[in-house]
């Protein structure tokens, strides 16, 4: 069946070379948000949790 499809189906050039880039930067684009969104999540807990255990490390200075 593959080597069927093969025949009749040739890859074919894109009218526009700027079209397939264009569609690759908003894929990554897409992806970076995703990344950011994670990361920014990630990041706001970790500073939530280092802010509650400081109280205790200026009580064992003490």
């Amino acid at each position: 069946m593959a080597l069927r499809k093969r025949s009749f189906c040739n890859a074919k050039q894109p009218l526009l070379p700027c079209k397939t880039y264009a569609f690759g930067t908003q894929n990554n684009r897409f992806c970076k948000a995703l990344i950011n969104k994670q990361l920014h999540k990630s990041y706001s807990c970790e500073k939530f949790l280092h802010l509650s255990r400081l109280p205790f490390s200026l009580e064992k200075r003490i």
